[in-house]
């Protein structure tokens, strides 16, 4: 019993580790008007960012965001 427990331990801090791990690779940087060093962003937000027609990438390959302030409210499409 006492191994199980230690198996199950181990395998729930490995799993963990490598959620953590991967949110830590899914993160790129966005710039904007205000900030030249870039806003780094989690691929959750920068899906919607894109979605909502927010981002944009320039001829470089960075991502600009295309609004100041406010997001906007839904897709231009």
């Amino acid at each position: 019993m006492n191994t199980r427990l230690i198996t199950a331990t181990v395998v729930l801090g490995l799993g963990i580790a490598m959620l953590l791990y991967g949110f830590g690779l899914h993160v790129t940087p966005v710039y904007s008007k205000d900030n030249d060093k870039g806003l780094a962003t989690a691929e959750s937000a920068l899906i919607k960012e894109v979605s909502i027609g927010g981002v944009e990438r320039k001829p470089d390959g960075t991502l600009h965001k295309t609004y100041t302030g406010a997001p906007p409210k839904a897709c231009p499409t």
